[in-house]
């Protein structure tokens, strides 16, 4: 029996309240692998906890990447993209990629990243801490992630601001079948990103650095080199991931603070707590919505049958507040130990980026402590119309500055 007639789990427009997060404690409860027949996905098996969670993200021969990551990709793209790019490829496949992608993420590189990062927030900072209503999503949100991709790739800021312009365009999931929305512009938008990357790899051929794009081009341990196509998709894949689920982040550290100002004066007093409170961001606010598997073989899980073929959709935030894992889950809470949160994903799939991932959080909050006394929200968030993206389209906040700035 289906637990979610209605509405649909998988239309993107369900996200834009909060009704889902009672659904998923009510799940997590009765029916934590539910088979889901969705008028916008199709069917799929809906996983809510957070042990089934792991034990699907840790298994990826029986639960494989390669048909596709997430509801709604194209069919085509996925197979093209097969064993050739990291988030959809598994086994030796994956170990290769992820060899070609390793050796950028060095903490080397990634302090690095974090000096250029506060230079960058500093400034942008100065002018928005006056206790005057700013729409963060507008003003930081997507500056901060754009900061960060411009230096991994090395490339100037303002192309790199249209290369995130043009990313946000092509991944954008906000629209159910019922909605107008011209594909074409979809299609054009992801056409553009490949062909800056075809242009920006023939200048790494030309002249290598020691960004990202020229690491990847590097010879691999086997003595072989990823190919063009390898390039590109890989190319593709950092940046999708690089400034879709970083821009949820940074608005999902000011909406957790600015709901939360007792935990914003605690790590005011005690700036010893900033790593937890990093990790608690990542759990309370969770940029992915889900990821997807799909089943190599008939497989029992949780008393049900799983056939192959089948999808499995994991919720991330729901396992990132599962009662069986976290004490007072729907808490934000910076000292909370352990936390075990799953926003970075699990098993051979971890993130490649979590540690540019987590130093974009921690440098954000640097800066804050050294400005800001207080957050204020100003009217409700407005969040997303995605069932892959956990997060706000606008975030109005008031930053009260210290009485003595620096």
């Amino acid at each position: 029996m289906q637990l979610f007639p209605s509405p649909d789990l998988a239309d993107p427009r369900f996200f834009t309240q909060t009704a889902h997060l009672e659904l998923w404690q009510r799940a997590r409860r009765e029916h934590p692998l539910q088979w889901v027949e969705s008028d916008t996905q199709g069917p799929f098996w809906s996983v809510t906890t957070h042990a089934l969670a792991t034990r699907i993200l840790e298994d990826p021969s029986t639960f494989t990447s390669t048909r596709g990551m997430r509801l709604g990709a194209r069919p085509a793209g996925v197979a093209a993209a097969a064993d050739r790019m990291l988030v959809v490829a598994d086994g030796q496949a994956h170990a290769r990629l992820r060899g070609a992608h390793a050796p950028w993420f060095t903490s080397k590189n990634v302090k690095l990243v974090g000096e250029a990062l506060s230079g960058h927030l500093d400034a942008l900072l100065r002018p928005l801490t006056t206790g005057e209503p700013v729409d963060i999503v507008d003003v930081l949100a997507d500056a901060v992630p754009t900061y960060v991709m411009a230096e991994m790739l090395g490339t100037d800021l303002d192309e790199t601001h249209e290369l995130s312009r043009q990313v946000r365009t092509s991944f954008d999931d906000s629209s159910g079948p019922a909605d107008i929305q011209d594909p074409a512009e979809h299609a054009a938008a992801s056409a553009q990103v490949f062909a800056y990357f075809y242009k920006l790899v023939r200048a790494r051929r030309a002249c290598p650095g020691d960004d990202v794009v020229s690491h990847l081009m590097r010879p691999l341990a086997d003595g072989t080199q990823l190919t063009s196509q390898e390039l590109l998709l890989n190319c593709d894949g950092l940046v999708n991931g690089g400034l879709g689920t970083s821009r949820h982040a940074v608005s999902g550290t000011v909406e957790a603070f600015a709901r939360h100002p007792d935990q914003w004066a605690r790590l005011r007093e005690n700036p010893s707590l900033l790593s937890g409170a990093v990790e608690e961001v990542l759990r309370w606010a969770c940029p992915p919505m889900h990821v997807m598997r799909t089943a190599t073989t008939d497989v029992e899980l949780a008393g049900k049958k799983i056939a192959t073929g089948e999808r499995v959709v994991v919720w991330l935030p729901s396992c990132n507040r599962d009662e069986a894992v976290f004490t007072e889950p729907d808490s934000f809470r910076i000292e909370r130990r352990p936390n075990p949160h799953l926003s970075l994903g699990a098993g051979p799939h971890y993130c490649i980026g979590a540690a540019v991932g987590r130093l974009e959080i921690r440098v954000l909050l640097q800066m804050m402590l050294a400005r800001i006394e207080r957050l204020e929200l100003c009217g409700e968030a407005a969040r997303s119309a995605s069932s892959f993206l956990n997060g706000v389209d606008r975030l109005e906040v008031r930053m009260i500055p210290l009485s003595a700035q620096p």
